[in-house]
């Protein structure tokens, strides 16, 4: 999926949104719908447990350097749990609400295994991960929008991660003796690669239930799917480290194109709606 590609669908979005609320209900119902006394902007804050997600991380975009992984290699793990904070600030159209969203997330931390050959059964890899995300969203309430109710929606938007502290390690290989040999300490060899910084296309499929806590005051709890695109390292040197049959430690550098991964993920949220 190219950049113009994910830059026309979120262009289309505010008209797609926009229709939906036209259709969710006529003017007079609109006004029925509406709590007594309460205007159609909202704000909102919220909380999100997100779930360990799988990840397997495999080579890039050809950038005129080496390949990492190969045909048959890659990197498979999960990213555990963390958490996501979120802003946002709506208009209400009767029954079916629009908001743009912002959200943040706490350092995710991934383990994995690589599968090199040669390298052993036990190939343990890890890295951290924090991410941003930007969606214009639209949810549409089944019931008294004021009151208790359940509601379900989407999103279309741009997410915007960093990927940093990526190693991989070699502590048993197939032959302890040969290129992969431990350190005279006990020091398992060792790959770095280069973090990674992009953006890419995200969207989100949601559902829940609203709970009044004020006339002015509602708490949403929901369940959320979201695709938040390709995460990965960028192209440049990996270091790696290696020691002689002295024990002498080798650092090596290589330039390497780019890893990618395809990220997505369940989450549980809690969020606070204010109807001024």
């Amino acid at each position: 999926m190219t950049r113009i590609d994910n830059r026309r669908r979120i262009a289309a979005l505010p008209g797609f949104l926009l229709g939906l609320g036209c259709l969710s209900a006529a003017p007079s119902a609109t006004a029925a719908q509406t709590p007594a006394g309460l205007g159609p902007v909202y704000l909102t804050v919220g909380v999100a447990a997100v779930l360990p997600a799988d990840v397997r991380f495999v080579d890039g975009d050809e950038a005129g350097q080496a390949a990492l992984y190969g045909d048959d290699q890659s990197d498979a793990g999960t990213l555990g749990a963390g958490l996501e904070y979120g802003l946002a600030a709506g208009y209400r159209f009767g029954a079916f609400r629009a908001q743009v969203e912002l959200g943040v997330t706490g350092q995710f931390a991934y383990e994995g295994q690589s599968n090199y050959g040669g390298a052993g059964p036990v190939q343990p890899t890890d890295a951290r991960m924090t991410a941003r995300r930007l969606l214009l969203s639209g949810f549409y309430a089944f019931g008294d929008p004021g009151g208790r109710h359940l509601w379900a929606g989407g999103g279309l938007g741009a997410n915007r991660y960093r990927l940093t502290d990526y190693i991989q390690r070699f502590p048993n290989p197939d032959d302890p003796s040969g290129r992969l040999r431990r350190g005279p300490g006990g020091e398992a060899p060792s790959t770095s690669l280069p973090p990674g910084t992009g953006y890419g296309f995200a969207w989100m499929l949601a559902a829940g239930l609203t709970v009044p806590l004020r006339d002015d005051l509602l708490l949403d709890f929901g369940y959320r799917y979201t695709d938040a695109g390709r995460i990965g390292t960028s192209a440049g040197d990996i270091e790696v480290v290696r020691y002689d049959e002295d024990g002498t430690r080798q650092l090596r550098r290589i330039a390497i194109n780019p890893t990618i991964a395809d990220l997505r993920h369940h989450s549980l949220t809690a969020t606070l709606r204010w109807l001024p």
